[in-house]
């Protein structure tokens, strides 16, 4: 799926592609490292959502770093700055 939408990406007028971090997770260290040179080496945007960026290989993690445009973390970090998926206490 990744490298037929690279392929429309790149064989069309499409100016983006967007990917989960579901359509990553069952590909192999190797080949995800392949994928974000493809993605660092575009002239068009990818927007990726990524998890668990230290559990991948220094040059993914290093590709990541320098192209990522938004970080999301627990503890005040969230987009509006709260948790979806955690409850508060009253």
């Amino acid at each position: 799926m990744v490298i037929y939408d690279l392929a429309v990406l790149f064989s069309t007028a499409l100016p983006a592609i967007a990917h989960d971090s579901l359509i990553l997770k069952n590909i192999s260290d190797n080949v995800v490292d392949g994928i974000m040179r493809i993605y660092a080496e575009s002239k068009k945007q990818i927007f990726i959502a990524f998890d668990k960026q230290a559990a991948y290989p220094e040059s993914t993690q290093k590709i990541l770093e320098d192209n990522q445009v938004l970080q999301l973390l627990d503890n005040g970090c969230e987009l509006y700055g709260q948790s979806w998926n955690k409850e508060k206490s009253e």
